[in-house]
């Protein structure tokens, strides 16, 4: 069904349930920990937080505290990891909405604690995050011991689990990414030897693809490969995934430009000969990157067009002059399948000099999402 907006995302729960189940069963033993972080990569969080609980998620993760208590608004029960350091003002939310944070400091395990008296919550499940070479938040690997220690002895805090994230896992080399791995598995036999045993999560998409069963944990944490893609486009024989996610937009306005007349602002793009101009309802503010401007491609009638001028904010040009029949209200698709063709997200954040990740999360709030089962 095509909505009345003038730009939609098509969503399909199948294929999400679809590449869920599919990684479920590459993990081996792992549970599949889901991200569902920044609006579920653009897919809309509670949506596909309930589909992926309905396929048999039994934990969710996030990157802020907001981004949970939506979640448990929306009616998800499930544990609920919070990736990010929480903020002391952002903790009474957390512990209100029982949500799990991230520990990367002991001053943060304090300030949990403080909170949970005051709220008279007998205990905090926490998470450990190890920095093993991401160099964002996390205990150096030489510090875990002690640190898990002195978390251990704050009160109504509990270690539940131990992680790190991997930072080259999607390149071709893997010197770094083996580093890491070995790090962690160092620091975890540490761990063990003085008698903790934790949970674990390393893998990401990409290491579930490369490094698996060597960044086995008790959860494995995917993210864009929920969604349908790939990392990396050496990993497409590793499983097979669906895209979940198509954008389209419809047409504006068509109109014949002739030879010498400039389009949009700055004028990039002056007609090199008579053409047929087709102005379509996305711009930048709908996540069509600007640096997609006179670079990027739309399907109309299964054929590539390209993009011609400056993207602006709410509507982007197109040149249609092979085409015949365009006509205002017909189909522009952003990325995703029309008839035989297919126009990936890869394809066009490779015009924009970007990752698929950027496209999926730039989808902005005005298109609506659409979803079929």
């Amino acid at each position: 069904m095509v909505p009345s907006t003038p730009a939609w995302a098509e969503i399909s729960l199948s294929a999400l349930r679809h590449n869920f189940k599919a990684l479920s069963g590459l993990a081996k033993g792992s549970q599949v920990l889901p991200v569902v972080k920044a609006n579920a990569y653009g897919h809309g969080a509670a949506p596909v937080a309930k589909a992926f609980v309905q396929a048999g998620a039994k934990f969710l993760a996030v990157a802020f505290v907001q981004e949970g208590v939506a979640l448990r608004e929306a009616g998800i029960q499930v544990p609920i990891l919070v990736l990010t350091p929480t903020l002391p003002p952002e903790i009474p939310s957390l512990l209100e909405y029982g949500l799990i944070p991230q520990v990367s400091s002991i001053e943060g395990a304090k300030a949990l604690s403080a909170f949970a008296q005051k709220m008279r919550i007998p205990e905090v499940p926490v998470h450990v995050k190890i920095d093993t070479g991401m160099a964002r938040v996390g205990f150096r690997p030489q510090e875990v011991l002690q640190a898990v220690a002195a978390i251990q002895k704050v009160p109504r805090v509990k270690v539940e689990a131990v992680y790190t994230h991997l930072a080259t896992a999607d390149w071709t080399d893997p010197v770094y990414a083996w580093k890491q791995i070995t790090l962690f598995r160092q620091s975890l036999e540490k761990l063990e030897q003085s008698g903790v045993h934790l949970g674990t999560h390393v893998a990401n998409s990409a290491a579930l693809m490369t490094y698996y069963p060597q960044s086995k944990g008790t959860w494995v944490r995917p993210g864009i490969a929920l969604y349908g893609l790939y990392p990396h486009v050496s990993m497409k024989n590793k499983v097979k995934l669906i895209p979940v996610m198509q954008v389209r937009a419809k047409v504006l306005h068509v109109k014949t430009l002739e030879k010498g007349e400039s389009i949009s602002y700055g004028r990039t793009f002056t007609a090199p000969k008579k053409m047929t101009v087709a102005t379509i309802a996305m711009g930048y503010a709908d996540g069509l990157l600007r640096g997609l401007s006179n670079k990027g491609k739309f399907l109309i009638k299964g054929q590539k067009v390209p993009i011609v001028g400056r993207v602006c904010m709410d509507m982007t040009m197109v040149d249609v002059s092979r085409l015949s029949g365009v006509k205002t209200g017909d189909r522009a698709t952003f990325f995703g399948k029309d008839g035989k063709a297919f126009l990936p997200v890869e394809e066009q954040a490779g015009y924009a000099g970007t990752i698929s990740y950027e496209l999926l999360c730039a989808v902005g709030q005005r298109v609506t999402r659409v979803y079929s089962n």
